[in-house]
């Protein structure tokens, strides 16, 4: 092999690590704003209707206020599911520690209530459609630790495109 050979893959030896350098670098930056800042959600099924669609909206969710405890009544959250602990729900904030919450049983099939307090270092969390909901009213308070994130945008559907709010301004 010629000199002149050699420095033409020297050449093409740096220019691939700097370009995969640069890949790199993009797909840190990628996992540490997913995993520590925000990420997008795709949601779907019916627990959400009518604030998010059954067969799927997306939605931006960040994942900071939560770690400082900056999560209220009304907030749309990200958690992970106390019964399917590889599965992560939406669900909205009704109720934070100290809170007394009141919540029909079964809708279903009567009007029974019962009044709960939120435990310390725990949410209550409900689905919008309470009939096809399964959440704090089946699996009780969920601990802050389950937290993933505050739903902050919705982003798909187009037609309803804006920052998330208290449930009367999604209907």
């Amino acid at each position: 092999m010629s000199l002149r050979n050699l420095n033409e893959w020297t050449i093409i030896a740096k220019e691939a690590f700097n370009g995969s350098f640069l890949v790199a670098k993009a797909l840190c930056f990628l996992h540490v704003t997913k995993t520590y800042v925000f990420t997008v959600a795709s949601l779907y099924g019916p627990s959400m209707l009518p604030t998010f669609n059954i067969s799927g909206d997306l939605a931006l969710a960040e994942k900071i206020s939560h770690k400082l405890g900056k999560v209220g009544a009304g907030d749309i959250v990200l958690v992970t599911s106390p019964v399917e602990p590889r599965k992560i729900v939406t669900k909205r904030v009704v109720g934070v520690e100290g809170d007394s919450v009141t919540y029909v049983v079964d809708p279903k099939n009567s009007d029974r209530t019962e009044t709960i307090v939120v435990p310390k270092g725990h949410i209550w969390v409900e689905g919008d459609n309470i009939y096809k909901s399964k959440d704090s009213r089946n699996f009780g308070a969920v601990s802050y630790g389950l937290l993933q994130g505050k739903m902050f945008w919705k982003i798909w559907p187009p037609k309803d495109f804006g920052p998330l709010g208290n449930k009367e301004q999604n209907s």
